[in-house]
């Protein structure tokens, strides 16, 4: 939603075209290789799943321009972390903020930590009063469900419950 306030076109991916998306955002759809040649801010908001797993490596970095700024806030495993190191080394792209690391927390030891043009924080992005108060009402929630022999709305293992 920033793009207004800059009037910057917002150009984005998905598995296919999300005509709400498009509509609300005046956003126009691209392939990836498209959006990643094509833009000045890259920003991840995927799930990691064994399709998204080292979704974004050494090609996809070479596919981006000199100026382009790299934000993951989805999982670190979607990145290959030492192709985004030596982009970032070697000026492929020209900064990356992080929320999430291949590993987390992020080692002492590692390059990220050492690079001027990285902006990193410990997997804190969603963490405002909002989302810690809605989670603390879901948590709430899905245990009163389970109590009163419900099934909780959030189930994650539903083989648990037989």
């Amino acid at each position: 939603r920033g793009h207004f306030g800059f009037g910057m076109p917002v150009i984005y991916h998905s598995n296919s075209p999300k005509p709400a998306v498009e509509a609300r955002f005046n956003a126009q759809y691209r392939s990836l290789d498209e959006l990643l040649q094509q833009a000045d801010f890259i920003c991840l908001t995927l799930p990691l799943t064994a399709q998204t797993e080292g979704l974004i490596g050494a090609e996809q970095f070479a596919l981006m321009r000199p100026e382009s700024i790299f934000i993951n806030i989805s999982r670190g495993k979607v990145v290959d972390e030492a192709a985004l190191i030596q982009a970032l080394q070697e000026g492929q792209i020209r900064a990356a903020g992080l929320d999430v690391f291949e590993r987390e927390p992020l080692e002492l030891t590692s390059p990220l930590r050492q690079l001027d043009n990285v902006v990193a924080t410990p997997h804190i992005g969603s963490a405002t009063h909002e989302t810690r108060e809605a989670m603390a009402r879901c948590a709430v929630d899905n245990l009163l469900a389970a109590l009163a022999g419900e099934r909780p709305a959030n189930l994650v293992n539903p083989q648990a419950l037989g």
